[in-house]
């Protein structure tokens, strides 16, 4: 919502563990099936396994209308598993770009969203990130989670670049799926944009 661009890193390592395939909803985790690949593909070639969008939403509709009904789900529910079980793509990049699209429209945020180059062979931590932001002309600035921090460190790679980094003020109300947004909250964008009063109250 705070970004001019969002910037999708679709080339980065797939992680086994990681949100790539994966989210809590009313804290139990909900992962979609994958096709078996090795440990270190990139998330680009990641494949879903045959049947896996229909998975995804009737674990949903499990999460969310039968075992306690959502206050919203009537809203958004229906809608939401129908448009999942419409994608057609085998690719879990595509996907996952796929239900961003699908939030974003939701929301009514109209950040324009782009797929940033590969990072450069070797690069990691801020290089990479800075390596990657090389392709976006002009001043820029970084608008970074907090947990980032644990690896970008005093941000003193941006600071020689003459990047700036500015840190969510996020205050998080659930930390389960976006789902859980839609469905429990009636005004999902203002939990989505709820901030910390202060920075003191946020570390």
């Amino acid at each position: 919502h705070h970004a001019d661009v969002f910037d999708l890193k679709i080339w980065d390592q797939y992680v086994n563990r990681g949100y790539q395939r994966r989210v809590t909803m009313r804290s139990s985790w909900v992962a979609i099936p994958l096709v078996k690949g090795s440990s270190s593909d990139p998330i680009n070639v990641k494949r879903l396994a045959d049947g896996a969008a229909q998975v995804l939403a009737t674990r949903i509709e499990n999460v969310y209308r039968r075992n306690k009904k959502a206050p919203y789900w009537d809203k958004y529910g229906p809608m939401i598993c129908d448009e999942i079980v419409s994608i057609k793509t085998d690719l879990l990049w595509d996907f996952n770009f796929q239900l961003i699209l699908l939030v974003r429209d939701i929301l009514g945020i109209q950040t324009p969203i782009t797929f940033g180059r590969p990072v450069q062979e070797g690069l990691r931590g801020s290089e990479g990130l800075i390596s990657a932001m090389d392709v976006f002309p002009g001043p820029k600035t970084y608008l970074s989670g907090t947990g980032a921090r644990a690896y970008m460190g005093d941000c003193a790679d941006f600071e020689a670049r003459g990047i700036p980094v500015v840190w969510s003020k996020h205050k998080p109300i659930t930390g389960d799926s976006i789902l859980t947004v839609l469905f429990e909250y009636g005004d999902p964008l203002s939990v989505v944009l709820a901030e910390h009063a202060n920075d003191e109250e946020e570390q």
